[in-house]
């Protein structure tokens, strides 16, 4: 019995589509190198790992604020400025391998107070509209460069 109970356990472990990581300011869901997610990086899918997320967030820090402009949907009717309220979103990271062979971090970010935690661990949330609720960027770790922003519509 124990040994069935160990082998249901790991095999629901390494069949999840994501893993939960929080750190200083941060958390959100790694999603497996296997889950199908849509993204336009080319490249091969990659599960990042701890060290990776770390970069990332760092580098969301220190760039976020210059790459925000001109704060689209933002600042008005309720919606947040992006750069200023990190801490108030979940992140879902999806892992590329580009074409260069850079590590591609394409990360979406969904407003706590409208998660749903358990949706948030199986798939990544796609959301119409909702303004700066709901955005995501590209972060490549390797050249320490964020891009690609986008920011939802306001309905």
């Amino acid at each position: 019995m124990k040994i069935l109970l160990s082998v249901l356990l790991l095999t629901s472990f390494f069949s999840s589509p994501s893993c939960f990581i929080k750190g200083k300011g941060f958390e959100g869901y790694i999603f497996s190198s296997d889950h199908f997610v849509f993204v336009d990086v080319k490249g091969q899918r990659y599960r990042p790992d701890e060290k990776d997320i770390n970069a990332a967030e760092g580098l969301l820090k220190e760039n976020l604020k210059s790459v925000n402009t001109p704060l689209t949907n933002q600042g008005s009717k309720g919606c947040p400025v992006i750069h200023k309220n990190l801490k108030k979103y979940i992140r879902q990271y999806v892992g590329v391998i580009n074409e260069n062979g850079d590590k591609v971090l394409w990360v979406n970010f969904v407003w706590k107070s409208d998660a749903d935690r358990k949706r948030l661990s199986e798939d990544i949330e796609t959301v119409l509209d909702g303004c700066s609720h709901y955005w995501n960027i590209k972060v490549n770790v390797d050249k320490e460069i964020i891009y690609d922003l986008r920011v939802n519509g306001e309905a």
